[in-house]
């Protein structure tokens, strides 16, 4: 991996004028030393103080009021430098700060963000780090948005060190970090944009921007603060929240440049759940619970072309996360059961519509993951399949995406295939964010930002015939086990591994 230019970084030119958005106001915070936004759509911003205080997080509101304080159990604060949020509504603590550079060790701590605002004392997974080559003082933690993946920025003088950890994290021994790159000197703060496709990594004075970790920085000007160690790209990928230590500090939104914030590759770029260029909001589903008044959720009954039984059991809702869980396990005459939720007679997106979701499916023999598509509303011929995955082709993953005629004898389709380790994930069950936009004579998908598959009006031919007609569209979730395309599950299927999970979905209509 090429280094990080930290000697001649591309100037942006300096900001406008940097607003002060909120200021911490409690008292017991005096050297706030990291900012993470919370895992749930609410504006709500979560800081610790710098060492000396207890191992705790503070939420703070718009009007700078801490709103909830976490107490972390199982958890020690020597010199906690920062806080990251993570996929799964997970919150990371830093322990990393090492000003001598003597400790053998750093930790990092994981809790689950409550739903609820609301003070408690929950219990944290201490996880243990080691670099390779002798300790470092750092201030910088940063938790990749749909992996998980641990870096940890060391702070230096000179040029600093981006240290990646293992994909798999052990808590019942130290883990060991590797050396990915170069950072600039003296990182004292660093975020990645939730969409996960840049990060910002600030000094006390400036920031560099880059579009991939180890490539080639922009600089962006900072406000004069005092002893500034925190930052966090805000949703929407349009500005970074800036702070600093000290009482009532105050907590500035910086607008980043255009170049690192809109993405070319994308069809329409994501500026957040209620802004998209041309499109107007029209459910932002973020599964707090399943509503009767929009889904059905199929209780003993089976689909053709599987081998599972549908039960209402194995369809929750857990943490703001829809779930779907495969069993072996027989009912139904079948044996195996799954679950299927669809928006049949309650809701459904005209003709012309943008749907997303963030979801995460399993790699597992015998396993058919669909986490969206789409059926018109009247039962007439066409289906929109967003994402299907096949556990049989877990040694190369594969994200299918198709557009169908009617069904029968007389079927025909059309499916695109976009390798998961072209994005970043050979293994094809990290969470990803899937885009369909159906336009006049157009759909297009994507998967992270990346164009993945479109057809045309007359390509394929009958692509008129099933998409112009304008037809509403049902919205589908389901995970098959079994059947013709999926395969049967073997000795090889995990079946503590088989679950599909839908963190949320969005849909939107023409403004």
């Amino acid at each position: 991996m090429s280094p990080v230019s930290s000697a001649a970084p591309v100037p942006s030119g300096a900001p406008a004028a940097a607003p002060i958005v909120r200021r911490l106001n409690d008292p017991r915070i005096k050297e706030s030393s990291g900012l993470a936004a919370s895992t749930f759509n609410r504006p709500l911003l979560w800081t610790h103080n710098d060492s000396g205080d207890r191992p705790r997080l503070f939420a703070i509101g718009t009007q700078g009021r801490t709103r909830a304080v976490l107490r972390l159990s199982n958890a020690s604060a020597l010199d906690w430098e920062d806080v990251a949020a993570g996929p799964n509504h997970t919150l990371w603590a830093g322990d990393i700060g090492d000003n001598r550079a003597v400790r053998k060790q750093i930790s990092v701590y994981r809790v689950r963000e409550p739903r609820r605002v609301a003070s408690a004392r929950v219990r944290a997974t201490r996880f243990r780090l080691a670099y390779p080559d002798g300790p470092h003082d750092a201030d910088t933690l940063l938790v990749r948005p749909r992996s998980g993946r641990i870096l940890i920025v060391t702070r230096s003088k000179g040029a600093g060190g981006i240290y990646r950890a293992p994909r798999r994290l052990r808590a019942d021994r130290v883990n060991r970090l590797t050396r990915v790159a170069r950072a600039p000197a003296d990182v004292t703060a660093g975020s990645f944009a939730p969409e996960g496709d840049f990060l910002v990594l600030g000094t006390e004075d400036d920031a560099f921007g880059y579009r991939k970790v180890g490539g080639k920085g922009t600089r962006i000007a900072l406000p004069a603060r005092q002893k500034g160690e925190s930052l966090e790209v805000r949703r929407g990928r349009r500005a970074a929240l800036v702070g600093s230590e000290g009482r009532r500090s105050p907590i500035y939104r910086v607008r980043l440049p255009r170049s690192l914030r809109d993405d070319p590759r994308s069809p329409s770029p994501d500026l957040g759940p209620s802004q998209v260029k041309g499109w107007a909001l029209d459910i932002n589903e973020e599964f707090n619970t399943l509503d009767p008044n929009r889904w059905n959720v199929r209780d003993r009954t089976y689909n053709s072309n599987e081998d599972s039984y549908l039960l209402a059991a194995n369809t929750r809702v857990r943490d703001g996360v829809l779930v779907i869980e495969g069993r072996r396990e027989s009912a139904g005459g079948r044996q195996y059961t799954s679950g299927y939720v669809d928006t049949n007679r309650h809701y459904s997106v005209p003709n012309r519509f943008r749907a997303e979701i963030r979801a995460r499916v399993p790699m597992q023999q015998g396993l058919w993951a669909a986490p969206l598509w789409f059926r018109p509303t009247d039962g007439s011929g066409g289906e929109i399949d967003l994402v299907e995955t096949y556990g049989r082709e877990a040694a190369r993953p594969l994200v299918h995406q198709t557009i169908h005629t009617d069904y029968g004898a007389q079927h025909r389709q059309s499916a695109l295939t976009y390798p998961f380790a072209r994005l970043g994930d050979p293994a094809g069950t990290g969470w990803h964010t899937y885009v369909v936009e159906k336009t006049p004579g157009r759909i297009v998908m994507t998967v992270d930002g990346v164009t993945t598959a479109t057809w045309r009006s007359g390509d394929p031919d009958w692509f008129n015939k099933y998409y112009e007609a304008g037809k509403r569209w049902n919205l589908r979730i389901n995970m098959q086990i079994g059947g013709s395309y999926g395969g049967k599950p073997d000795a090889s299927t995990d079946w503590s591994r088989a679950t599909m999970a839908v963190d949320y979905l969005r849909t939107w209509v023409p403004e």
